[in-house]
Formats: structure tokens, C-alpha cells, sequence
């Protein structure tokens, strides 16, 4: 038996499927691929009857510099005994979700005493890595997130955005050199180093 062949009226945009070069990229691919950092700029008070001022730290970690900076601020908490800072821990942990014991080993028991909440954060990456900082404002000031001494181009000409309190930007970078680089707030009223660096960038090999 012969076989029968009919053939179909092709519609008028089959070849539009078809075709690659015809069809709509919603979401087109990055062509390079950051490594992510999610990141608060918060007020930390500083001590000894110094102002307060910003500091970097990963978003999730934010519930507990909150209640440091609360602790710091009241003298009647700034010392907790062992017993006190394990029902902290616990509510901490069950009202956002953080690890109980990671929790506890973060906790002071004299926020008098140097922490290292209060060092500069330390953003990591690999020589020729590109990276991404999306940082939330939760400072009572401006934030322009910039690295200090930027010889090599690191960050992207025209990246640069000034961040009101409350508002969230994204900065990418390239990392083309190993190196330590300061990150400070460019829009700090201040001259004083101390009081405008927020973290440091440190690139590898």
C-alpha cells in the first residue's frame, strides 16, 4: 500500500519558532557570573561617649547587631550572665531564624569589651572575580558605598549611587588586582577616616 502524504498549511509565524535569532530573550543570561554579597549599612554605637557610625554586616546578621547596639546604649545590659544571654539566644533565634548555638557564640557578655562587631566587615574575593553588593541603607544618613584609593578600576565608571536611609542599591565590581581595600562612605559630613570606613575589600590570588 502506498503511503499518503498531506501536507499542512504552515502558519504565517512557524518560522519565527523556528528560527533563533527571531525569538524574545526575556531574560537574557549575564555574560559574567558575581559572587553575591547581601549586606546592611546599621548605626553602631561607637563608646566612650563617641557618636555613632555605620557599619557592614550580612542581613542576616542584622537582628543581633540591633541588639548589641541596644545593649550598648543601655548600661543596665551591657553585662549578661550565662544564663541571661541563653534565653537571649532563644528568642533570637526563634524570631528570625537563626541557628540557636551559631547565636549564642555571637553574643558578648560585656558589650563594654572590644567585639568583633564592631571591626570593619571584610568583603572576600579572587583575583579577576566580578562581585555584587546589594546593601540596604538602615542608617539615619546618605550612603555612597565607595572604595578608598581605587587605582585599578575596580569599581565600575558611572556604578557609583548615593543611597537615601531605607533605600537598597546594588554595586558591582571587578576585582582585577590582589589587594586590601578600604570601603567607606563617601557621602560621611566627616572628614575623620574612622568614622566614615565600613568594611574593607580584600582580593586574592
Amino acid at each position: 500500500m502506498a503511503a499518503t502524504h498531506t501536507q499542512l498549511p504552515m502558519s504565517s509565524n512557524a518560522w519565527q519558532h523556528r528560527n533563533p535569532m527571531q525569538s524574545t530573550v526575556r531574560h537574557p543570561i549575564p555574560d559574567r557570573a558575581a559572587r553575591l554579597y547581601r549586606l546592611t549599612a546599621v548605626m553602631m554605637p561607637a563608646g566612650d561617649n563617641v557618636d555613632e557610625r555605620p557599619v557592614l554586616t550580612l542581613q542576616r546578621y542584622q537582628p543581633l547587631i540591633d541588639y548589641i547596639a541596644q545593649r550598648m546604649k543601655d548600661p543596665t545590659h551591657s553585662l549578661r550572665s550565662p544564663a541571661q544571654l541563653d534565653e537571649d539566644a532563644a528568642s533570637l533565634s526563634q524570631r528570625y531564624g537563626l541557628s540557636l548555638n551559631q547565636v549564642r557564640r555571637m553574643l558578648p557578655s560585656d558589650v563594654r569589651q572590644p567585639h568583633g562587631w564592631l571591626r570593619p566587615f571584610v568583603v572576600r574575593a579572587v583575583r579577576g572575580e566580578w562581585i555584587e553588593l546589594h546593601i540596604a541603607n538602615h542608617t539615619l544618613q546618605p550612603l555612597e558605598i565607595a572604595l578608598l584609593d581605587d587605582d585599578y578600576g575596580i569599581q565600575q565608571e558611572g556604578a557609583q549611587q548615593m543611597l537615601a536611609p531605607g533605600e537598597t542599591g546594588v554595586y558591582r565590581w571587578h576585582c582585577k588586582e590582589t589587594g586590601i581595600f578600604p570601603i567607606f562612605n563617601k557621602s560621611c559630613l566627616s572628614n575623620a577616616r574612622p568614622r566614615s570606613l565600613l568594611g574593607v575589600l580584600m582580593i586574592e590570588p
